[in-house]
């Protein structure tokens, strides 16, 4: 993952993200504010060994801190705490979220040199939410 700590990746495409937010419960406002913006997102590496994901937009920021391989408590965009676990597989930074009533999403972002691809996926979802982001640094 070194090779893409502190670059920026902005958001260019997105699919089925309204039926994967409506699907885990976030409301409407929220959903239509999360498909109003178009986010740029980081992956920065802090000096304790940890990551820090960020997601900034106009409207709000979004700061996930974690280390590789440790369970830790998230609070996603919509204020619900869930159990989160990073994994690294090659080039795939591999995130599990598991609400409190069991339901686990999976967010695999494939990174390139020039894009981030996020594929999410949710226990008892049909769907596929997929995100593409671009380099613009």
């Amino acid at each position: 993952m070194e090779q893409f700590i502190g670059k920026k990746y902005k958001l260019k495409s997105s699919e089925n993200f309204d039926e994967y937010l409506k699907y885990i419960g976030v409301g409407f406002l929220s959903r239509k504010t999360a498909n109003s913006v178009s986010p740029v997102c980081t992956l920065m590496l802090n000096e304790d060994g940890s990551y820090t994901m960020a997601m900034l937009t106009t409207f709000r920021n979004v700061f996930v801190t974690f280390k590789l391989n440790e369970e830790f408590i998230e609070e996603r965009a919509d204020g619900t705490k869930v159990k989160s676990l990073m994994v690294v597989e090659g080039n795939k930074l591999i995130q599990t979220q598991i609400e409190d009533n069991g339901r686990k999403s999976t967010h695999v972002r494939e990174f390139t040199p020039t894009s981030i691809t996020v594929t999410s996926t949710a226990d008892g979802w049909s769907g596929k939410c997929v995100r593409v982001y671009e380099l613009v640094e």
